[in-house]
C-alpha cells in the first residue's frame, strides 16, 4: 500500500512513526514469530515467576501490554523532541527488548553475582517476612516487612512475641533470611489462629503493609475499583476506568466497531 514508516517519513519529515516487532528488525531472531507467551519464555520471565515446579505463564499478556506502554512513552518523548527540533522520529520497539529491560534486576544479579533469583511463589526472593500467609477463615494475606521498625511492630503488636524484636536470629533482614523457614512458620502459626478481618485490623493498627489475595469475584466488587460504562453492540459494559483518576471521563463512551475507521484512515494516509 505504500504506507510503510520509512516511506511515510520521507514524505513527511515531521512524522513520528512507531514500528513494533517480536525480536527487532535485525539479529538472528528477527524473522521469528512472536506472541506474548513465547516472549515470556524467551526473555526468561517465566524462569523467575511463580512457584517451584512446573513453569507457568504470567496471568495477563504482560509482554503485549508492556510494549504498548513503552510505545506510548516513546511517542510522547518524540512529540516533545519534535517541538524542540522540528523533526519527527522513527521509533523501533520489540516485545523481546521491552521484556529484557524489565528483566534487568534478575539479569544483572546473574551477570554480576553469578546467580539469579529462584522461583519462590508468593514470597520475595530476598526479604522476609514478605509473602502470603493463610488466615483462620482461609484467606491469604500478603505482608511486607521492609525495615526493623516494621519487624518490631509486627512481632510486638500482631504476633505477640516481643522477644523476637531483639533475638539475634531475627535482628535484621539478613539474619531473618538465614532463618526464613522459622520466620515464616512463626508468622503462619499466628495467622492461622485469626480471621481475615481481625488480622487486617491489627496489621493496619501496627502500620504493616498488607494486601489480600483476591479472586476475580472479589476484584469485581472491590471497593477501590473505579468503573466507566461504555456502549457496545451487545449492550452497555462496565469497564475498569482509566488509571489516571484526574482524567475527565465522558459518560456512555462507545466502543468503535471492528474496522469502523479503516477507510477513513486509508484516505487520510494516502493524502486523498
Amino acid at each position: 500500500m505504500g504506507l510503510g514508516s520509512t516511506y511515510l517519513r520521507t514524505q513527511h519529515p515531521r512524522l513520528i512513526t512507531c514500528d513494533i516487532s517480536g525480536y527487532g528488525e535485525k539479529g538472528p531472531y528477527a524473522t521469528m514469530k512472536a506472541y506474548d507467551l513465547l516472549v515470556q519464555a524467551e526473555s526468561g520471565l517465566v524462569s523467575v515467576s511463580g512457584a517451584p515446579g512446573e513453569y507457568g505463564r504470567v496471568g495477563v499478556s504482560v509482554c503485549d501490554i508492556a510494549t504498548g506502554v513503552s510505545a506510548a512513552l516513546a511517542i510522547n518523548e518524540a512529540i516533545i523532541g519534535r517541538e524542540l527540533t522540528g523533526r519527527g522520529t522513527a521509533i523501533h520497539l520489540s516485545l523481546f527488548d521491552v521484556m529484557a529491560e524489565w528483566m534487568s534486576v534478575p539479569l544483572l544479579q546473574y551477570d554480576y553475582g553469578g546467580t539469579g533469583p529462584n522461583r519462590v511463589g508468593l514470597a520475595h526472593p530476598s526479604i522476609t517476612p514478605y509473602g502470603g500467609f493463610v488466615t483462620k477463615d482461609g484467606a491469604t494475606l500478603v505482608i511486607s516487612i521492609q525495615n526493623e521498625r516494621e519487624w518490631s511492630d509486627l512481632v510486638t503488636k500482631v504476633l505477640n512475641k516481643p522477644e523476637l524484636a531483639s533475638d539475634p536470629e531475627y535482628i535484621d533482614n539478613s539474619a531473618r533470611m538465614q532463618h526464613r523457614e522459622q520466620v515464616d512458620a512463626i508468622v503462619q502459626k499466628v495467622f492461622a489462629a485469626l480471621g481475615r478481618k481481625e488480622l487486617e485490623r491489627q496489621l493496619s493498627d501496627a502500620r504493616i503493609a498488607f494486601g489480600a489475595v483476591n479472586g476475580l469475584d472479589e476484584l469485581s466488587k472491590h471497593p477501590q475499583l473505579r468503573r466507566i460504562r461504555v456502549a457496545s453492540e451487545t449492550g452497555k459494559i462496565d469497564m475498569p476506568a482509566h488509571p489516571d483518576a484526574s482524567r475527565v471521563v465522558r459518560g456512555d463512551t462507545r466502543i468503535p466497531a471492528l474496522g469502523e475507521h479503516s477507510d477513513a484512515i486509508r484516505v487520510e494516509f494516502a493524502g486523498k
